[in-house]
């Protein structure tokens, strides 16, 4: 019967040849598209390792199939999450309605079980909710239009086919049930809906053209993917399984003793990233969320996260002839260089590796490495960088410290605080990992005296290194000087392993990530703690007595490689609430979306030229919690909100550290504000 309509009773001899050769067309073309990206994508090295697939598979359902770092945005993640969710849901219709294609009309027995009335009613449901995503999002992009995204053509045509694809699939069950079709309709109350809409209308003709339309549909929407933007609805998902699962915030060593002629050091052209690096280019959705919080987007820097991705996706592309080659040729090597040609030099150095974009990002795409890879390569085999690097390097390379001051002042700022020494021999629980700013800069000298107070108050047993200490080499590894990070490394492992270190405090987050998660790679295995984890531990333990009142009304701002790197927001912040008589006020940008004050990355050696001045607009957001006094837990960032204040003319203003803080609010005398002579 005409209403009994099915691919069988709809295609006829000459509609099955067309259905099979379109069929075969797109899935050919499907395949090439693919196979000439991941041609693209294997030409990078080799180096991934791929560990620890349990916690692989448990992230990949809570990040991918949870879409869970979408919902920071609730009604962005909303919507992404019903287009996503339906496509799942979707993948399994537009099988079946291949396979009914395929075999003239043959339904799969599963559809007649609970399961499939199941599935049919979680299909019905999905035709709503992703007609709901595409309203939010195409709303999004007419109405409200977010600053953060890129507005093309590119996305109205994949809203589209969505839509398309949902509304064809309603109408062909519609016709299907109006013409009486056996089925479990019961199950289908969006076609049920639709199919009585149709009235009078030729079921057997809308049923043929909604299945039609619907198919060429899902091939065009198939096949226009690999060309767009959108090239990550397939490669979203791998990415995210597949995302490095070390630390965040550790860089990779380079192997330094197997150099020969012939090696690049670094990432010279782009076949000199990794496979899953370049993986990234080809995920990102250009959302923008990676620049929301970003230090060198926000003060216009050259440097954009998105863009830079995108620049390195569409040199990818472009360079896909000299890389590829004829079919059979082994990988190329792409003319064009990184750093220069692809990517502006200022962009790779303004970046502050901060990690916002990276915690921001929902599929999980890496950027530090990236430029660390670029600069690394600047550093060491191009000898191109910032002029203001020079006088650093040569400072922690001749003296342990970017100060360029001796090494044997190291311990000055201790005289008179009775703070003992590891060569002196005694026994001692915690290695207080002194720091070059806590040795060398005025306010980090006043957040070591209050940690040694605090520590001596509480009974804590630790020593110090004295002029044996120099600098971990964060800000030289960041800035892309591996070499010099590796020799003083080894150095600093060498000398804690001979004392027999087990246990480390520092006040300095950049130490505090390089001790911890970089030293394993040279033999270092420490406990290392911040200076507030310690002292909120024994606050907590009623070690120590914070009773004195200290009258202030401050903001705290988040250290980015104490919190968004190593996770702790609330150590410091239980220190400030146990201080009687102080008021604390959250900024809006705070915890994971505080903002970086400038310094990270090595950007605290070099002269900020391009843009607005990012610690003066971290101050102005500061302030905007009503507090002009500010506490800080990171010597670099205690430097830069200070010399924000005083640049905007806040004189009144202080940045104090936590510790000094509690070292204020401690029993007993009332701490000098000074320094020991």
């Amino acid at each position: 019967m005409e209403h009994h309509a099915t691919a069988g009773t709809l295609l006829g001899l000459s509609g099955t040849v067309w259905f099979y050769l379109l069929t075969v067309a797109a899935v050919v073309a499907v395949v090439y598209s693919l196979s000439h990206k991941i041609q693209l994508m294997a030409a990078g090295r080799r180096e991934v390792v791929l560990e620890d697939w349990p916690a692989r598979v448990r992230g990949f359902i809570v990040w991918a199939i949870g879409q869970k770092r979408l919902f920071a945005e609730p009604v962005a993640g909303l919507m992404h999450a019903l287009i996503f969710w339906g496509f799942l849901v979707f993948a399994v219709r537009s099988l079946s309605l291949i396979v009914e294609g395929l075999t003239k009309g043959w339904e799969p027995p599963l559809l007649r079980t609970p399961l499939g009335a199941a599935y049919l009613l979680t299909k019905e449901a999905f035709i709503v909710l992703v007609l709901v995503g595409v309203a939010i999002a195409a709303w999004r992009r007419l109405v409200t239009r977010p600053a953060r995204l890129e507005y093309s053509a590119d996305a109205w045509v994949i809203l589209g086919l969505i839509a398309l694809l949902m509304v064809t699939d309603a109408l062909a069950d519609g016709a299907r049930i109006a013409g009486g079709a056996p089925g479990p309709w019961q199950w289908t109350p969006v076609s049920r809906a639709a199919g009585s809409l149709l009235g009078g209308s030729s079921l057997h003709a809308v049923y043929a053209w909604s299945w039609w339309i619907h198919l060429v549909a899902l091939y065009v929407f198939a096949n226009y993917l690999p060309f767009s933007k959108h090239f990550h609805v397939y490669t979203s998902l791998p990415n995210v399984l597949l995302r490095p699962l070390e630390a965040a915030g550790r860089l990779e060593k380079m192997d330094l003793e197997s150099i020969d002629e012939g090696t690049t050091l670094g990432a010279q052209k782009v076949t000199d990233l990794t496979w899953k690096q370049l993986l990234d280019v080809y995920t990102c959705t250009e959302c923008g969320r990676c620049t929301t919080v970003c230090p060198t987007t926000i003060t216009h820097k050259p440097l954009v996260p998105r863009d830079l991705t995108i620049d390195l996706r569409d040199h990818l592309n472009a360079a896909s002839a000299e890389i590829v080659g004829e079919p059979g040729d082994r990988p190329g090597t792409p003319a064009r260089e990184l750093a220069g040609d692809v990517v502006e030099p200022e962009a790779v150095w303004a970046c502050t590796m901060c990690r916002w974009c990276e915690e921001a990002c929902p599929l999980f795409i890496s950027y530090i490495d990236k430029i660390a890879a670029m600069r690394r390569h600047l550093v060491l085999e191009k000898a191109t960088f910032p002029e203001e690097a020079e006088i650093a390097f040569r400072g922690m390379e001749v003296n342990g410290n970017p100060w360029q001051l001796p090494a044997e002042q190291r311990a000055d700022w201790a005289r008179g605080l009775d703070v003992p020494l590891a060569s002196e021999g005694g026994s001692f629980e915690y290695l207080f990992w002194v720091g070059c700013a806590g040795a060398y800069d005025e306010i980090g000298q006043k957040t070591s005296a209050a940690l040694v107070r605090l520590l001596k108050a509480a009974g804590v047993s630790f020593a110090i290194l004295g002029s044996e200490e120099t600098c971990t080499g964060d800000s030289a590894r960041r800035l892309g000087n591996e070499y010099l990070f590796q020799v003083l490394a080894a150095a600093n492992v060498e000398t804690l392993n001979r004392y027999g270190v087990t246990k480390i405090v520092t006040n300095c987050p950049h130490c505090l990530n390089t001790l911890l998660h970089e030293y394993p790679d040279f033999g270092g295995r420490f406990e290392v703690v911040h200076g507030t984890q310690l002292v909120a531990q024994l606050v907590a333990e009623d070690r120590l007595a914070l009773t004195r009142e200290v009258h202030q009304v401050l903001t705290y701002h988040d250290p980015c490689y104490l919190g968004r790197t190593n996770g702790e927001y609330e150590a410091p912040r239980r220190i400030l609430a146990a201080i009687p008589g102080l008021v604390l006020k959250d900024a809006e940008l705070s915890r994971e979306k505080a903002m970086c004050c400038g310094a990270g990355g090595g950007r605290m050696w070099l002269e900020e030229k391009l843009g607005e001045r990012i610690n003066r607009t971290r101050v102005k957001q500061l302030q905007g919690s009503g507090a002009d006094d500010v506490a800080v837990a990171c010597p670099f960032c205690a430097v830069m909100l200070s010399n924000g204040q005083q640049e905007l003319g806040c004189e009144s203003a202080k940045t104090v550290d936590v510790l000094v803080l509690a070292a204020q609010a401690l029993e007993g005398p009332a701490p000098d504000t000074q320094l020991p002579a």
